[in-house]
């Protein structure tokens, strides 16, 4: 009997992850406004035809921290190809504490306050640091994950970017 059940799970968890992808996959980036941390303004509408990767994470996020690196190394990789990283701290912290962070680590991409939380809830009302978005240059978000991120994952989606 369990011979049986194990087959019919793994359909089923094919099919509720397909469904997911393919929903997850069909919503446009939301018009929104990132005030980085460097002073400079940056709408979505300016990052059309573009791939962008929006990270949402937190100072209390060791996590989040650890995925500096692979932001970085994205961002100065693969910016001749088009894609944008883009951190946005959460609204909960401080923005002196997000400023000190990100003097301390010196990333190479862009890294926005979200003190109102404006842009937290445009994407849905984010929950969970580390939360990547992957914007295709269609302007739809084509992958999203919680959690460590998955460089490889992020890459191979990008590449389906150049079809």
């Amino acid at each position: 009997m369990n011979k049986q059940i194990v087959p019919s799970l793994v359909a089923v968890l094919l099919l509720v992850g397909g469904i997911w992808f393919l929903a997850s996959g069909s919503r446009p980036m939301p018009e929104v406004t990132f005030n980085l941390v460097d002073g400079r303004i940056l709408h979505s509408s300016e990052l059309k035809g573009k791939s962008v990767l929006v990270n949402f994470w937190s100072v209390s996020c060791e996590v989040c921290l650890r995925d500096i690196p692979t932001l970085n190394r994205l961002q100065e990789e693969l910016s001749d190809h088009d894609l944008v990283v883009i951190g946005v701290a959460m609204p909960h912290d401080p923005p002196p504490a997000v400023i000190s962070t990100m003097e301390q680590i010196k990333p190479s991409y862009a890294v926005a306050l979200d003190v109102q939380g404006e842009i937290n809830r445009a994407f849905g009302g984010v929950q969970v640091t580390p939360t990547n978005l992957l914007i295709g240059p269609d302007g739809n978000i084509n992958y999203s994950e919680r959690g460590p991120l998955d460089e490889i994952r992020v890459r191979a989606t990008l590449l389906t970017f150049q079809g």
